[in-house]
C-alpha cells in the first residue's frame, strides 16, 4: 500500500509530467483544414506522428496493424490466430485453465481489450494469471478490417487499468459494395469450417452480417518423446455471428448499431486422468451476447467526437461428464454469468495550431452471477461453483493534450480513475517525438500503471468443498477479498526507420516495475488455489521488425522479441506454471502476390526456455497456398506446422503437458458475388 509520503511523491512527479507537457489528453491531428479533410476521407486521421489508431489515437510506441487483407490472404481461422502471427505477441493456454486462450504482449498477459474502442475485459471467467480475456469470445475474423496492437505503452481511453502489457483494438467493417461470400474447407481430424458474409449500402443506410461455424475433433500432436498422441476430451467447437448496421443522418451525424453472438464449447483435456481415475469427459460451453449502440456527431472531419452505449453477456457452464446419474438433470455444475454496462464518450478539438486535446469519459457497471449445484461425485461439503454474487462500477475521465514544437511532438494523458471496490486513483502517462527528417522518428514515454483485482481474484470461494482423493492436492479454488492493486511504471522507448519505400525497420524497448504483482498459486499450507500479492515484478525487453518488397509480386517481413519476466514470490512459492513463453522470439514471413496466386511461408521459433517448465525450443513452418479462378472462385490450402514440431504452448512443471497443435491441413474454397 503507499503510504501519504508516496503519494504525496507521487503527486508533485504527476505535477512536473503535466508542467513538462504543458497539457493533458489525446490527439489526432492536420497542419491544416486542407490536410484534416483529405485524412478524413481517407479514413485515417493523420496526427503530429506518424504512429496512429483508426479512430485518430496517436501512439509514441510500437504498433503492429493486421490488415483485412492480411486476414484474408493467410485464411487465418480467428483472431487468436491472426495475433499469433505479429511480432512480440504470444497465443497461449490459460495457465490453470486449457479452455482459455489468451493473449500475451511483451510476454504480458495482463492486455487491455477493445472492439471499435469499447473495452471487453471480464470480471470473471479467467481465473488464471492475470489476463482478463478470453480470444475464444472475439469477434469473426471476416468482420475485421484491422487489428491493432499497442506494445507496452497506451494513451487516453486505451491506457485505464489492466493495460501494463499493451492493448489490442479491434476496428470492425462497414458495409460499402453489395457483396455476398461463402467459404467452406475440410482437413483431418474432422476439421470442419463455413462461414457467409453478407455487405451493402443504399440510401444512406450500409449493413454488414457474418456467421459461421467451425469444428476440430481432437488435439493431435507429437509428445516430447516423438510419439504422436491424441489429446483425449480436446475437441472445440465454435459458432459465431456478427451484425454491424450503419445510418447517415448528414455528412456529421451517423449512428451505429452492432450485435454479435458467439458460443465455444471446449473438452477440459486437462482433467486426463489428474484429479478423476475414471478419465471423464468433462466439458466447458461459453457464451456472449454483445450489442453496441454509437452515434457520431463530427464524423465528416478529423477529430471525430462519439458516444456508445453498449452491454456485454459472458457466460460459462462446466458441464456433469456422461457416466453420472446425475447428468440429466444437473447437467451443469458451475455456471457464471457475467452483465456488463458501459457507455463512452469521446471528443477532439484543435485548439491552436500546434495543440490537440482530446477528453473522454467511460463509465462501467459490471454484475457476476454464480449458479451452482453440489457436485457430491467429487467433492464433498459445499457447492464446487464460484459461490458469490458481486458487482464492480468504474468511473473514469481523462484528458490529452499533444503539442508540437517544430520536429517534436509531447504527448501527456491524465486519467482519474473511480472504482468502487478501490476508490479513486490518478493515472498518468507523457510521451515524446522526435523527427528530424521524413525518414526517421524517436521515441519515449512513461505510463503509471494501476490495476486493480478482479471480482474472481478476490471473491472466488469453494475452498471448502475438498477432492475426495485427498492425496491429489486439490482442496477447492479461494480468492483473496484483500488484495491491493498492482502498482508501478512502465517505460519504453524506440526508433522507426524508412530506409526507402519498400524498406520500414523499428526497434523499441521496454523496461516496467511492478509493486504487489497479483497471482494465482497452489497454497501449500491447505491445498487450495488462491491468489496473493507478491513482493514485486520486472520485465524489460525488445522488439526488433524489418519489412521488405522486393517487388510487386514479393515481400518479406521479419521480427525479433527479447523478453524477460522476474517476479520475487517469496519463499516457499513454487510456480506450476511459467508466464515466460520463449525470452528469444523469431518471426519471418515471406509472401509471393500476382493476380491468381497469394502465397506466404511462415517461420516462427522461440529459444532459450526455462527447461524446469519446458522440454526445449521450437522452429515451426506453417505455409498458406491460394489460387484465385475468376473474380467469384477460389481455393486455398492451409498448412500448419509442416515439420510436426514437438513443443509446449505453455510451460508446466509436467513437462510437454500445454502441447501445440502437430501438422494440421485446412482444404477450402470461397465464393464471391
Amino acid at each position: 500500500m503507499h503510504t501519504r509520503t508516496q503519494k504525496h511523491t507521487a503527486a508533485v512527479l504527476t505535477a512536473l509530467v503535466l508542467l513538462s507537457l504543458t497539457g493533458t489528453v489525446l490527439a489526432a491531428p492536420g497542419k491544416d483544414a486542407a490536410r484534416a479533410d483529405k485524412a478524413a476521407r481517407a479514413d485515417k486521421v493523420s496526427a503530429f506522428t506518424d504512429a496512429t489508431l483508426a479512430d485518430g489515437t496517436p501512439v509514441s510506441a510500437a504498433l503492429t496493424v493486421i490488415t483485412a487483407e492480411d486476414i484474408h490472404d493467410n485464411h487465418f481461422g480467428s483472431v487468436a490466430e491472426a495475433l499469433d502471427y505479429a511480432p512480440g505477441v504470444t497465443v497461449t493456454a490459460g495457465s490453470a485453465n486449457t479452455s482459455q486462450q489468451v493473449v500475451r504482449i511483451n510476454g504480458d498477459d495482463r492486455v487491455a481489450f477493445f472492439v471499435d474502442g469499447r473495452r471487453q475485459n471480464l470480471e470473471s471467467g479467467l481465473p488464471n494469471g492475470r489476463a482478463t480475456y478470453d480470444l475464444d469470445m472475439a469477434v469473426p475474423v471476416n468482420a475485421i478490417e484491422r487489428i491493432e496492437i499497442i506494445h507496452g505503452y497506451s494513451t487516453g481511453k486505451y491506457m485505464n487499468y489492466d493495460a501494463p502489457g499493451g492493448a489490442i483494438n479491434i476496428v470492425t467493417k462497414k458495409g460499402k459494395e453489395h457483396k455476398f461470400q461463402f467459404e467452406g474447407a475440410r482437413g483431418p481430424y474432422k476439421a470442419w469450417h463455413w462461414e457467409a458474409t453478407l455487405e451493402g449500402s443504399a440510401d444512406g443506410w450500409s449493413w454488414f452480417g457474418t456467421g459461421g461455424r467451425d469444428n476440430i475433433d481432437a488435439l493431435h500432436y507429437k509428445s516430447v518423446d516423438g510419439d504422436k498422441e491424441t489429446m483425449p476430451n480436446s475437441s472445440v467447437n465454435r459458432r459465431e455471428m456478427y451484425y454491424r448496421f450503419d445510418r447517415q443522418f448528414t455528412p456529421s451525424q451517423a449512428l451505429t448499431l452492432t450485435y454479435g453472438h458467439f458460443s465455444n464449447d471446449r473438452g477440459l483435456w486437462l482433467s486426463r486422468g489428474w484429479w478423476d481415475d475414471n478419465d471423464h469427459k468433462y466439458a466447458y460451453e461459453k457464451l456472449a451476447n454483445n450489442l453496441s449502440l454509437t452515434y457520431h456527431y463530427k464524423d465528416n472531419q478529423a477529430l471525430k467526437g462519439t458516444v456508445s452505449l453498449y452491454h456485454l453477456y459472458n457466460q460459462g457452464d462446466t458441464y456433469y461428464p456422461e457416466g453420472y446419474e446425475d447428468q440429466d438433470t444437473l447437467p451443469s455444475y458451475s455456471r457464471w454469468k457475467t452483465k456488463t454496462n458501459g457507455i463512452d464518450w469521446q471528443d477532439s478539438w484543435q485548439v491552436q495550431k500546434d495543440t490537440l486535446v482530446t477528453a473522454g469519459a467511460t463509465w462501467r457497471h459490471t454484475t457476476v452471477e454464480n449458479e451452482t449445484n453440489k457436485f457430491a461425485y467429487m467433492f464433498e461439503g459445499e457447492n464446487f461453483g464460484k459461490n458469490y454474487d458481486k458487482g464492480v462500477s468504474n468511473l473514469s475521465a481523462y484528458v490529452t493534450t499533444q503539442r508540437r514544437f517544430g520536429k517534436l511532438t509531447m504527448t501527456g494523458t491524465s486519467l482519474l480513475n473511480h472504482n468502487t471496490q478501490f476508490d479513486n486513483e490518478y493515472v498518468y502517462s507523457g510521451s515524446l517525438e522526435y523527427r528530424p527528417d521524413d525518414k526517421l522518428t524517436l521515441f519515449g514515454s512513461v505510463e503509471r500503471i494501476y490495476d486493480t483485482p478482479t471480482l474472481d481474484e478476490m471473491y472466488y470461494n469453494n475452498d471448502s468443498a475438498t477432492l475426495r482423493n485427498g492425496d491429489k492436492g486439490i482442496h477447492g479454488i479461494k480468492g483473496n477479498p484483500d488484495l491491493d492493486p498492482e502498482e508501478g511504471f512502465n517505460w519504453n522507448g524506440g526508433l522507426r526507420y524508412k530506409f526507402s519505400e519498400n524498406t520500414n525497420l523499428s526497434l523499441s524497448g521496454f523496461v516496467s516495475h511492478i509493486n504487489n504483482p497479483i497471482n494465482w498459486y497452489y497454497d501449500k499450507s491447505d491445498g487450495s488455489l488462491t491468489t496473493k500479492n507478491f513482493e514485486s515484478q520486472n520485465k524489460q525487453g525488445l522488439q526488433l521488425a524489418i519489412d521488405h518488397r522486393f517487388s510487386p509480386k514479393y515481400s518479406l517481413n521479419a521480427s525479433y522479441a527479447y523478453t524477460h519476466l522476474d517476479t520475487d514470490y517469496g519463499d516457499g512459492i513454487d510456480r506450476f506454471y511459467t508466464d515466460e513463453v520463449a525470452p528469444h522470439q523469431f518471426k519471418a514471413m515471406a509472401k509471393y502476390k500476382d493476380s491468381r496466386w497469394t502465397n506466404s511461408l511462415l517461420f516462427t521459433a522461440g529459444l532459450g526456455r526455462d527447461d524446469n517448465y519446458f522440454s526445449g525450443n521450437y522452429y515451426v513452418l506453417d505455409a498458406n497456398v491460394n489460387y484465385k479462378f475468376n473474380k467469384h472462385w477460389s481455393s486455398y490450402v492451409k498448412l500448419r506446422n509442416l515439420l510436426n514440431e514437438s513443443y509446449e504452448t505453455l510451460g508446466s512443471r509436467e513437462i510437454g503437458g500445454v502441447p501445440a497443435w502437430g501438422r494440421t491441413a485446412l482444404f477450402g474454397f470461397e465464393y464471391t458475388y
